[in-house]
């Protein structure tokens, strides 16, 4: 599986997987008129799971990875996180009006947080 961004940080034992989104994040539901698409969240989870048992010597911490699905949105903010079978899956957005500065500290913050 070819994901779109791998982190591995080694202040923190911890690798980050991201998943980035062009389309609308959002689906409808029989009881909700906004839940997360859950194709999303099924690849983002298989993504994680694809990251264990490779017994990878530089990175032995990426049986538990994090994910993250990243979304860009304007003038609006998302942030949940599940954990799941030992994996955090975090979605979030990114509001693509900011200035400059204000979305490189959200993507460094979000990068942190996992």
């Amino acid at each position: 599986m070819r994901t779109d961004i791998v982190i591995d940080r080694r202040d923190r034992p911890q690798r980050l997987v991201i998943d980035t989104k062009f389309t609308g994040v959002f689906a409808r539901s029989w009881y909700r008129d906004q839940t997360l698409r859950a194709g999303y969240v099924y690849q983002l989870y298989a993504y994680l799971r694809s990251q264990e048992g490779q017994d990878n010597p530089a990175a032995p911490w990426a049986d538990s990875a994090a994910g993250l699905l990243l979304h860009p949105a304007i003038d609006t903010e998302v942030d949940e996180s599940v954990q799941i079978q030992g994996h955090r899956l975090r979605f979030a957005t990114v509001d693509l009006t900011a200035t400059h500065a204000d979305l490189r500290a959200r993507l460094l913050q979000l990068a942190s947080q996992a």
